[in-house]
């Protein structure tokens, strides 16, 4: 254990603190905890502030939501409460608790511990410091596993050799600290996560656990690392056979990133990497990946389509030329992500221009203005649109007057 130190508390924190210094004093030990605890000795801003209790958590949180003019809500099922005041600002509070698991990757059953037993659940040792927020121990740093040292050193290493058996949702963890603030598991943590990974224990993820921590650190930033990382430990491989997290898998986010900003898709980050990390799995093997991963059926679809279709696309446009209308024709009913992944695996003019200008051309009249012309509701309205729009991107219409010229001549020589 380190010398006893007393952290400087930050005084964007002060008003939450001395509140709470002002109600504890009838509790055991209330201790500020986990990423706040980290983000303080790093010098980092936090907005979180995470609070556990040697005791009634949710008595705490009543009194902490008097005291300072705010509102409590409570979860009295797993002892907990958000403190809620200020402007949109809370506290999350909870009594100090120790977890079992009954099996390798099952969801934990959870019993009031001490503060000690309640460090000792958490993944890293980074994670696992506390500081006093009582009385005159206000500020006294709680680090029981050396966490400080690790956090200066950057090191990622796990409290007990079975952490990653009891939760390997803890490895994705650990790869989005590395890539987010460049710390590096040690080898020890990492002989152990492999060792998981090799028992097979993220199949034994519930599909809605592997999604989060998939999309999780997909939507990380920057992604480089890891996806470097997925790959290195083969934990790409277990979340599913085909996946490849390779140094192409990297270009493409990166490629799939710059386009997705300079066109302004807002397709989602993680959208994105899992289309390139699944770029070689068949339509069927991707389906039931999706379906495993309880991903929600259009983001399921577009994943779908990139995969499966981007290729083409990329192939057809890059053997001869197309007419603009044959260009939206094969992209548009399978934006953005097709066309995107195709514009992706290459840099076809078509698709940029698809993208800049040619997927916002719309005609200025409609269909009522077409029955207007004496089709009154006939189903050949729509096809005269469809024509229309066809002429319009090739350059042959220009604004609404020629739109319904074109409109009269087609009705007639029907």
């Amino acid at each position: 254990m380190t010398p006893m130190t007393t952290l400087a508390l930050p005084e964007s924190l002060r008003p939450v603190l001395d509140a709470v210094n002002r109600v504890s004093e009838p509790y055991e030990g209330v201790f500020l905890v986990g990423g706040t605890v980290r983000d303080i000795l790093l010098g980092e801003p936090n907005f979180d502030v995470d609070i556990v209790v040697e005791g009634d958590a949710i008595g705490l949180a009543r009194a902490l939501a008097e005291a300072l003019g705010g509102r409590v809500r409570t979860h009295d099922k797993f002892g907990t409460a958000v403190v809620l005041y200020g402007d949109r600002e809370w506290v999350d509070v909870a009594a100090a608790r120790t977890e079992s698991y009954a099996e390798p990757a099952s969801l934990p059953s959870v019993e009031h511990a001490s503060l000690q037993e309640d460090l000792s659940r958490r993944d890293f040792t980074m994670n696992a410091m506390a500081v006093s927020l009582r009385g005159d121990e206000l500020g006294r740093l709680v680090d029981p596993f050396d966490g400080k040292s690790d956090l200066e050193a950057g090191r990622l290493r796990v409290l007990h050799e079975g952490s990653f058996v009891d939760d390997p949702t803890r490895i994705f963890r650990g790869i989005r600290y590395e890539n987010r603030r460049g710390f590096r598991m040690d080898e020890h943590t990492v002989e152990l996560a492999r060792a998981a990974i090799e028992q097979a224990l993220v199949d034994r993820l519930s599909g809605a656990r592997l999604r989060e921590e998939v999309t999780a650190l997909l939507d990380e930033g920057g992604v480089d690392h890891s996806i470097e990382r997925l790959g290195e430990l083969g934990l790409d491989k277990a979340v599913h056979p085909a996946l490849a997290a390779d140094d192409e898998a990297a270009r493409l986010v990166e490629r799939l990133r710059d386009l997705n900003d300079r066109y302004r898709l807002q397709v989602p980050a993680w959208r994105l990497g899992l289309t390139a990390l699944a770029r070689r799995l068949s339509v069927d093997e991707l389906s039931r990946l999706l379906e495993r991963l309880k991903v929600r059926r259009r983001d399921a679809q577009h994943i779908l389509a990139a995969v499966s279709l981007g290729p083409g696309i990329a192939d057809r446009l890059g053997g001869g030329s197309m007419s603009p209308a044959d260009v939206v024709a094969l992209a548009e009913p399978h934006a953005p992500d097709a066309p995107l992944f195709a514009l992706a695996l290459a840099d076809l003019p078509q698709l940029h221009d698809y993208f800049e200008r040619l997927g916002a051309i719309r005609l200025e009249i409609n269909g009522r203005d077409v029955a207007e012309l004496g089709l009154a509701e006939s189903p050949r309205v729509g096809e005269i649109l469809v024509e229309l729009r066809r002429r319009k991107l090739n350059g042959e219409l220009d604004g609404r007057e020629s739109e319904l010229a074109a409109a009269r001549e087609l009705i007639e020589r029907a």
